[in-house]
């Protein structure tokens, strides 16, 4: 391209046990019946854009893998988020692993909104030590985050909420660690809401003995007591320890006396039976505890939300909610926004956050539970990810659009993603996407939740999953702007970050949309409820709602039975050889200053306006964007195409090359940074323009 002068791996979150009683929200649809169509989540703020907006921020050439697309920089990091989301709540999509450590490191290490500050503080809204979010430095450096938010290394103070299962042994070789990467004094780095539960040396004991006793039917736990802690402190509310208890040495040791006393007896075992030291012995590493970490009140949330932005870190991810997870490979633990939007609630800033989604390019699970897309002949290095002790094995699928989907649903939507791994299919040609299963004889594109507290549900969805397959693969190809933009249509949620690598210097910042629609601020007590706003969701003839969950199209209202199409939208495209000096030929391009395609090359182009001929709509777009004169009826038709999404109908015209001073100097319009020349190879912000641009240059028009 020449421009005429005039002119940055999450660790093993994996499936933890599911023991006693618990109530979750899953229904299973009839699986005798297809269904058809994509289905956005209830409560799924829409995005306004069917696909994944562009990137605004380039890594270094050392950091981006090789066959990977430069990208244009001409928009700083800080305006990839919206002003009105000061705080982000990260949560994983999928069965855990998706990288949130990475994600939640990048966050940390710059702006991310128009004039947005440092991030001030990571808060930890579910789980425990069992979290494994690793996070690789520029110099090398690697720590795998479990009670610390995943911000630390880039100097980010974490407070560990009231959701969170505070261990301290583990809190301490944590810390440990980190003092030895170069962190000064780790634990002054913490603070710890006092009501938080504690997880014990005695809850691990008993998490271990019952998940050797269920011999071939173990649930994948990592062996760490969170089960065990969330289901005694239901069981025995005034007895389960909590942070307060460590500075009261007397009330903590009776209450893990009653605790070893209680797990031995359930175990059948007497106290000194239970692999675990005496609570006396355990006292001391409490004590020190409380004497390091600084315990804080109900209001300290609210002041740090005062301060300045604030990212939530979960852990795990939402296909193993203790809810929506596909019991009994489940967790403890609720792992959707939920949490942390209780939190923004009770704090006095409901909704103020982005709600971030983290998937890979591929679907992964650490233990057993089903994964219908598993493809065991997949070869893709974890150098982060191993077979447990506990969990068990590692396994790689193709991406899972009807799980995400699922996930998304049940997490009440999200307003972007954040896709890691993407370097993944240039390196591993074999990765796919699957969008539907096939399931005893029929095709599944979508899982609907429903029927709280309905575990019978639950496990027969599970066993669904378990004869589930997946349906006809697609390739995206091995570009990654093909996977982001191809997930984001299926997800129908944007992309915010992409990762092609461990660092934050392997991450790219897009630009957000502004919303289309936006729905109120939603916490656990309003999830029940959930409305459907936006696109689609309502009969454009008389404005009757339509059902939820409709998906498929043509549709037929309901108030008024008029029946409904969805078409792609007609987009031109104009193609404009320019004679150069010294022979050479090049294309006209222009640098886009509008989603989608923000801060980078394409043709100019448009929709087409009522009224006007595709011809006459392309000098027009031609004009606006350029300022470059043309003449309709000089236009040709050269090629038709579609998005990856199928939402665009495109015609390319080609007008007859023009010399280089012919034309007007370059200059911004209000939709570009003006006119540019494009050559041979060049990357443009959509494949179907690169396409056929590369079908120029080769000469496959030039008997035009």
């Amino acid at each position: 391209m020449t421009r005429h002068p005039s002119a940055a791996h999450d660790g093993p979150d994996g499936p933890r046990p599911a023991e006693g009683p618990r109530h979750v929200d899953a229904t299973i649809p009839d699986a005798r019946r297809p269904v058809d169509g994509r289905h956005p989540a209830p409560g799924h703020r829409p995005s306004g854009a069917p696909a994944a907006v562009p990137s605004t921020v380039a890594p270094s050439a050392a950091a981006r893998p090789a066959g990977t697309p430069a990208r244009a920089s001409a928009v700083p990091p800080e305006h990839a988020l919206d002003r009105q989301a000061e705080h982000v709540i990260v949560c994983d999509l999928g069965f855990g692993d998706a990288g949130k450590g990475t994600v939640v490191d990048r966050l940390c290490r710059g702006p991310v909104g128009p004039g947005s500050r440092p991030v001030h503080a990571v808060v930890r809204h579910n789980g425990g030590a069992q979290a494994a979010h690793n996070v690789v430095t520029r110099d090398g450096r690697h720590h795998t985050f479990a009670q610390f938010g995943s911000g630390t290394l880039a100097g980010v103070p974490t407070h560990l909420s009231r959701f969170m299962l505070v261990d301290p042994l583990a809190l301490a070789a944590e810390a440990a660690h980190l003092a030895h990467l170069g962190v000064p004094d780790p634990l002054a780095l913490l603070t710890v809401d006092r009501r938080a539960l504690l997880t014990t040396p005695y809850h691990a004991a008993a998490n271990r003995l019952r998940e050797q006793r269920r011999g071939e039917a173990r649930h994948g736990s990592c062996g760490l007591g969170i089960g065990e802690t969330a289901r005694y402190a239901l069981l025995h509310p005034e007895d389960a320890p909590t942070a307060a208890d460590c500075t009261s040495p007397a009330l903590l040791l009776a209450k893990l006396t009653r605790l070893r006393e209680h797990l031995a007896a359930e175990l059948g075992l007497t106290p000194g039976d239970l692999p675990a030291p005496p609570p006396a012995d355990c006292l001391p590493a409490f004590q020190a505890f409380a004497e390091r970490v600084r315990q804080t009140d109900a209001a300290h949330l609210g002041r740090l939300l005062r301060t300045g932005p604030v990212v939530f870190e979960g852990a795990q991810g939402v296909l193993l909610d203790e809810r929506h997870g596909f019991h009994p490979y489940t967790t403890w633990s609720t792992t959707t926004f939920a949490n942390a939007e209780t939190l923004l609630a009770e704090s006095g800033a409901p909704g103020a956050a982005l709600r971030l989604g983290v998937l890979r390019s591929y679907t992964t699970r650490h233990g057993p539970g089903p994964l219908p897309t598993e493809d065991t002949a997949l070869d893709v290095p974890e150098p982060h990810n191993t077979t447990g002790s506990w969990q068990g094995a590692f396994r790689i699928g193709h991406f899972d659009a009807v799980a995400h989907r699922y996930a998304l649903t049940a997490a009440g939507g999200a307003d972007a993603l954040a896709l890691t791994h993407l370097d993944a299919p240039a390196r591993h040609p074999g990765l796919r996407l699957s969008e539907s299963y096939q399931l005893d004889g029929a095709r599944l594109t979508d899982l609907t939740t429903g029927r709280p507290g309905d575990l019978t549900a639950q496990a027969q969805l599970t066993a669904a999953l378990f004869r589930a397959r997946p349906g006809p693969l697609t390739d995206p190809g091995p570009d990654p702007d093909s996977w982001a933009e191809a997930i984001a249509h299926t997800l129908r949620t944007p992309v915010l970050m992409e990762s092609y690598g461990p660092t934050a210097d392997h991450k790219l910042l897009r630009a957000l949309p502004t919303p289309a629609a936006t729905i109120h601020s939603m916490t656990t007590h309003e999830a029940a409820a959930k409305a459907t706003f936006g696109p689609h969701s309502h009969c454009h003839w008389c404005g009757t709602a339509y059902p939820p969950g409709t998906v498929a199209w043509p549709r037929t209202c309901p108030g008024c039975a008029e029946i409904s199409y969805r078409n792609p939208l007609p987009v031109v495209v104009t193609l404009l050889p320019v004679n150069l000096p010294d022979g050479d030929r090049q294309l006209v391009v222009i640098r886009r200053t509008i989603e989608p395609g923000y801060g980078r090359l394409a043709f100019p182009g448009g929709y087409i306006d009522y009224g006007e001929s595709w011809q006459q709509a392309c000098v027009r777009e031609l004009r606006e964007e350029t300022g470059i004169e043309a003449k309709a009826s000089d236009i040709t038709l050269v090629s038709t195409d579609s998005d990856a999404s199928g939402g665009f109908l495109c015609l390319f015209g080609l007008l007859p090359a023009r010399d280089l001073a012919e034309l007007p100097p370059s200059v911004p319009t209000d939709e570009t940074e003006g006119w540019e020349l494009a050559t041979a190879g060049t990357q443009l912000a959509f494949p179907f323009h690169t396409r056929v641009s590369n079908s120029w240059f080769t000469g496959e028009y030039a008997h035009l």
